[in-house]
């Protein structure tokens, strides 16, 4: 990783060339509190947001225009990555804010992220998971003390996806050249395309938290089986490409099983849970990539409490 220092940003007052995309299906109050959120920027406007109004059955494409949205409507349910394919064809600036309808953007997203942007075709913020109650919330996002650039993808491959999908600035000709989001994948799509987006420019990481992640029941992402099972199809979607690295692959394979072992044990399965400790134990990049993200999870909890006692 190379330390970057920020460049200057747009004279005051004037509209930033970014377009924030909200994609959002039956969400009016979650989406009317995204949009305010995107247009609460400080001190620079994004130039336009636009909410994808995924045939919603309720009034959601009405609340977000009355926040200030401009609403692009689907005739038919195609999903969130359909959605958000959308909004990126219909976005006028070279530059693409992505917010997800149940999250929040801080007011100083723009302010953070935009300054690097210079060279790079994607800017990633951290963001801090909001679970509710005292103690609940958990960061999330590049571990590094300072901006630093990311020149291929294969960072992402381990310890983790540490791209918060509601915490980047992409280059709109980037992502379209990528092909954007794949519509079939149910889960993973994010991860999907920030690889493909990264063989085409390098990243600029930046620890500064700029959104907040609100989790809540229904969320995909809290399938955890499923949710692995994803993230492992699309890694090994990529082999082959000359940052692919088996290796990293094996080694974040490492703490999937740990945390199915613990789980297991857990809840009483003690099959299960020798089973997944026997995966791990059975290949030595397991076992390194276990050490790794166990001290990697080690760097996120001391980064959480940190930004908990300044907040």
């Amino acid at each position: 990783m190379d330390h970057m220092t920020k460049s200057e940003p747009s004279p005051a007052g004037a509209p930033l060339p970014v377009s924030v995309v909200i994609p959002a299906f039956n969400r009016p109050e979650m989406t009317r509190r995204a949009v305010l959120s995107a247009l609460a920027q400080r001190p620079f406007a994004a130039a336009e947001v636009i909410v994808v109004d995924d045939c919603s059955t309720d009034d959601t494409g009405a609340v977000a225009a009355a926040a200030g949205a401009r609403v692009v409507r689907h005739e038919r349910n195609m999903g969130e990555g359909a959605a958000r394919n959308t909004g990126i064809g219909a976005a006028t600036q070279p530059w693409i804010g992505l917010l997800d309808s149940d999250d929040e953007w801080r007011p100083n997203l723009l302010a953070a992220l935009w300054p690097l942007r210079d060279g790079h075709v994607l800017l990633v913020g951290s963001a801090m998971y909001r679970r509710g109650g005292a103690g609940a919330d958990r960061n999330l996002g590049p571990m590094f003390d300072r901006p630093s650039r990311q020149r291929t993808p294969t960072a992402l491959l381990y310890p983790s996806n540490f791209v918060p999908n509601s915490a980047v600035l992409v280059r709109a000709d980037a992502v379209r050249d990528a092909g954007g989001y794949r519509p079939e994948l149910r889960m993973g799509a994010d991860l999907d395309l920030w690889l493909r987006v990264l063989e085409r420019g390098t990243g600029i990481m930046s620890p500064e938290v700029v959104v907040d992640y609100h989790l809540h029941p229904g969320q995909v992402t809290q399938d955890r089986d499923s949710t692995a099972e994803y993230h492992l199809r699309i890694l090994r979607s990529y082999e082959g490409r000359p940052w692919f690295s088996a290796a990293r692959v094996e080694g974040w394979r490492g703490g999937v099983g740990w945390d199915e072992m613990r789980r297991s044990l857990r809840a009483g399965r003690l099959a299960a849970g020798a089973r997944a400790g026997l995966f791990v134990a059975r290949h030595p990049a397991r076992i390194a990539g276990l050490a790794g993200i166990l001290f990697h999870r080690h760097r996120m909890r001391r980064r959480t409490a940190q930004l908990r006692a300044l907040s």
